[in-house]
C-alpha cells in the first residue's frame, strides 16, 4: 500500500534514527507498528523484532532510541521526541494508525510516550512493563545512578521515581543473582513498584487506543507482573474506554520477545525445563499481538 522513497532515517536528516519494513503484503492496511528493545540498547533487536511482525504482513518501523549516531549513550533524560518525530513521519506518509511495541525499559517508554502523544500513538503493546517513570542509570564504567529522569520531552525532565540510593548496589545484584542463578535487580525496582512517586506514575488512561500489556511470572528481572496489574487498576480506576488487556504467562524470562533468542537463555523461564513452555509461551504472545492489531 505504501512505497517508501527511503527506508533508512536518521536523526541528523530525519529527527530519529529508524528503518521501515514493509511487507510484501500488507495484512493490515492503515496501520503500522514501531518496536524498540531495552535497556540493551541494541537496534539490531528491534530490527529483527520488526522482521518477525513483516513476516506477517504488517509494517513495521524498527526504531532506536539510544546509543546509536545522534541519540544519547546513557539512559538518562532521553528525549521521547525521537519517537513523536517517527510517529508524525509515519501519519504523514499516510498510515492511520501508528502502535508502539516495546520491552523493558522500552516498554517503560512505550507507556510514557503513548500519555505524552494522544492522536498520533494509537495503540501500545508493552512487553515486561514498568508501571513508573524510572530514575536514570549510565553504564560507561559499570553501572552508575544518573541525578534525574530516564526520560525528557520538549527539553523538560519528566518526573521519575528516585532508587533512593546514591550508589549502584552491584554486590547486592551479584550476590542475588548468583543465589538466582541468572540476572536479577527485582529487589531494585519492587520498591519502585510498589511506592511510586506518585507524579511519576504513569498515565496510561491518557493513552488514545487499545492497551496490551504482556508479563511472566518467571520475570525475575523486575516486577513487571506487578506492574501490569498496578498499570490495569488505574485504567479501570479511570474508566479507560479502549481495549486493554494483561497477558500473565507462567514461563518466559524477562526478554519475552516472540522469536528465537539466544539472550534468553540467561533466564531460567527460557532455560532447561522451562526452555519448551517458555519458547511456546513467547510465540504464543505472537499470535495474541496480531490479533491485538488486527483489531485496533
Amino acid at each position: 500500500m505504501f512505497k517508501a522513497e527511503n527506508n533508512v532515517y536518521r536523526v541528523k536528516t530525519d529527527g530519529f534514527h529508524g528503518e521501515l519494513f514493509l511487507p510484501v503484503k500488507d495484512n493490515y492496511p492503515g496501520k503500522v507498528l514501531i518496536c524498540f528493545s531495552g535497556s540493551d540498547g541494541k537496534f539490531e533487536l528491534s530490527r529483527r523484532l520488526a522482521g518477525v511482525f513483516q513476516s506477517h504482513g504488517l509494517s513495521v518501523l524498527a526504531l532506536a532510541y539510544v546509543m546509536e549516531e545522534g541519540l544519547p549513550k546513557q539512559f538518562y533524560h532521553i528525549p521521547v521526541d525521537f519517537l513523536e518525530e517517527a510517529a508524525e513521519r509515519l501519519h504523514g506518509m499516510g498510515y492511520e494508525k501508528a502502535g508502539l511495541w516495546g520491552i523493558s525499559k522500552g516498554a517503560e517508554l512505550a507507556l510514557a510516550a503513548g500519555s505524552f502523544l494522544p492522536g498520533l500513538v494509537n495503540a501500545v503493546v508493552a512487553v515486561a512493563p514498568m508501571n513508573t517513570v524510572c530514575q536514570g542509570f549510565t553504564m560507561e564504567k559499570g553501572i552508575s545512578i544518573a541525578p534525574g529522569s530516564s526520560w525528557s520531552f520538549h527539553g523538560k525532565e519528566v518526573p521519575y521515581t528516585s532508587y533512593g540510593l546514591e550508589k549502584f548496589p552491584l554486590r547486592h545484584v551479584l550476590w542475588k543473582s548468583i543465589r538466582a542463578g541468572e540476572l536479577t535487580m527485582y529487589d531494585l525496582y519492587l520498591p519502585l513498584v510498589q511506592n511510586p512517586d506518585p507524579a511519576a506514575v504513569i498515565q496510561v488512561e491518557k493513552i488514545t487506543g487499545p492497551v496490551l500489556l504482556i508479563s511472566s511470572k518467571m520475570d525475575t528481572m523486575w516486577p513487571s507482573e506487578l506492574a501490569a496489574e498496578q498499570i490495569m487498576k488505574r485504567l479501570q480506576e479511570h474508566n479507560f474506554p479502549y481495549f486493554c488487556q494483561h497477558l500473565s504467562y507462567d514461563y518466559g524470562g524477562h526478554l519475552f520477545v516472540p522469536m528465537d533468542l539466544r539472550l534468553a537463555n540467561f533466564f531460567k523461564g527460557d532455560r532447561w525445563k522451562n526452555k519448551k513452555p517458555g519458547r511456546e509461551a513467547r510465540m504464543d504472545s505472537l499470535m495474541k499481538i496480531l490479533d491485538f492489531i488486527s483489531q485496533w
